[in-house]
């Protein structure tokens, strides 16, 4: 259950169900020995269910996707999520989803002998009910840790600190704070240039 809550592996799955769900099969109708498979891509809703995920995703990952492609928040739905910075924000598009896939059970309610769920079905219904899961279950780490404050007793003998040595053959990189050659031009793990 830690690993849920800390981790965000509930929307990885979230995510990935609603884009499978769109390109699967949807639906399959079988009348007279025909059968024929729809899946959400070919119809506005899928669009729109794309759209929402991509919401989702810029919600949840905001913080990766401003590091490694900050130019998905130059348009309208990136501005409004980086002004909400609040994960719990993806819940909004998540029930949007789960209101388009309700409506769409709502408007084919046909005779169920012709028209079967397909794998999209399922797989859309399972991304959403992960995407709720992480809205509930996850608790954003703080980067930034508490040091408790230690009593000092003025009347033991104060020593001097000691400093660390510090290497001249190495220097450390701003970006990523790992050690390197005092000779590199770039850091091996970020690729920072010094």
């Amino acid at each position: 259950m830690e690993v849920i809550k800390n981790k965000r592996i509930l929307a990885l799955v979230g995510i990935a169900g609603l884009i499978l769900g769109c390109f699967l099969p949807y639906y399959t109708v079988s009348l007279f020995g025909y059968t024929q498979s729809i899946s959400l891509w070919g119809y506005w809703e899928g669009k729109i269910v794309l759209v929402l995920t991509l919401a989702n995703a810029l919600f949840i990952f905001q913080d990766f996707i401003e590091k490694y492609v900050p130019q998905l928040f130059n348009n309208w739905v990136g501005n409004l999520v980086q002004k909400a910075k609040n994960p719990k924000f993806a819940l909004v598009p998540t029930i949007l989803v789960a209101v388009f896939a309700i409506s769409l059970i709502i408007r084919l309610d046909v005779d169920s002998e012709y028209i079967k769920y397909g794998l999209g079905f399922w797989v859309l219904w399972i991304g959403i009910i992960a995407l709720i899961g992480h809205a509930i279950f996850y608790k954003k780490q703080n980067v930034q840790s508490v040091q408790p404050q230690q009593s000092v007793n003025y009347q033991q003998v104060q020593q001097p600190m000691q400093q660390p040595q510090i290497d001249p053959t190495k220097k450390f990189c701003p970006h990523c704070r790992n050690q390197v050659d005092a000779n590199a031009e770039t850091c091996f793990m970020c690729g920072n240039k010094f």
